[in-house]
C-alpha cells in the first residue's frame, strides 16, 4: 500500500516540480521539459522521496524502529 500511494504522490508533484521549475526558468524539469520527456526522471525521484517520506510518518506513528 505504501509503494501504491508513493507512486501516485510521485505523479501528483510533477505538477508542483514543474510549476516551481517554471517559475525560476530552470531547464529540464519545468512543465514543457515534463511533457517532452523530462517525467522519465522526475516520476521515479519523486517517488522514491515520497515513499521515504511516508515511510517516516509508518514508523513515527508505529512508535518503533521496525
Amino acid at each position: 500500500m505504501l509503494v501504491a500511494a508513493s507512486v501516485v504522490a510521485g505523479f501528483a508533484l510533477m505538477w508542483p516540480l514543474g510549476w516551481v521549475f517554471g517559475l525560476m526558468n530552470w531547464p529540464m524539469f519545468h512543465s514543457w521539459g515534463l511533457v517532452h520527456g523530462s517525467f522519465v526522471i522526475a516520476w521515479p525521484m519523486l517517488s522514491v522521496l515520497s515513499y521515504m517520506v511516508l515511510r517516516g510518518f509508518e514508523r513515527r506513528r508505529q512508535g518503533g524502529n521496525s
